[in-house]
């Protein structure tokens, strides 16, 4: 009776600090980023229906949420894969050995390369650089629950790079 009577305050006490507990996967914070800086390159707040879809989202929780959320609004979509695909692209150059934060070059003999897209890796370096996972679940909070979560985006991005 005794030994029951543990467990349960101990799995109580468990509970109670999941969230202090919690670890972010690498997937984790890779789809907050995507998240963050896909909101953070759109041009318009997003539709009231969106909005309301992200005041459901709790951090850490509901990160997996994120990624069903934007690929719903097809602009949110862009931005987001285009984040997403510069995260693949800095995680198979760590997978390699290669040092996990590239040194962004100019490569001046390929006039194609799209300028959005060297944009979007030089804000995911410096991103990398200035926030650690507990800022970036603490950015993501404060992002879901803002009445303009595209303004949030930019204005916290901001403060970051400036």
């Amino acid at each position: 009776m005794q030994h029951s009577s543990l467990v349960t305050p101990l799995r109580q006490i468990y509970v109670l600090n999941y969230w202090y507990l919690f670890i972010m996967q690498p997937i984790e914070a890779s789809e907050l980023k995507a998240f963050i800086l896909g909101l953070y390159q759109l041009d318009a707040p997003l539709p009231d229906d969106i909005q309301a879809q992200l005041k459901t989202i709790k951090i850490p929780a509901d990160i997996g949420k994120l990624d069903a959320i934007a690929h719903s609004y097809p602009p949110l979509a862009k931005s987001y894969k285009q984040v997403w695909d510069a995260l693949s692209a800095i995680a198979q150059t760590r997978s390699k050995g290669i040092d996990s934060i590239p040194e962004l070059v100019s490569n001046p003999l390929n006039t194609e390369i799209d300028n959005s897209s060297r944009e979007v890796e030089e804000a995911l370096v410096e991103f990398d650089q200035q926030v650690d996972h507990n800022k970036l679940t603490e950015i993501a909070r404060q992002i879901v629950q803002a009445l303009n979560p595209v303004k949030t985006a930019r204005d916290i991005i901001q403060t970051i790079f400036f």
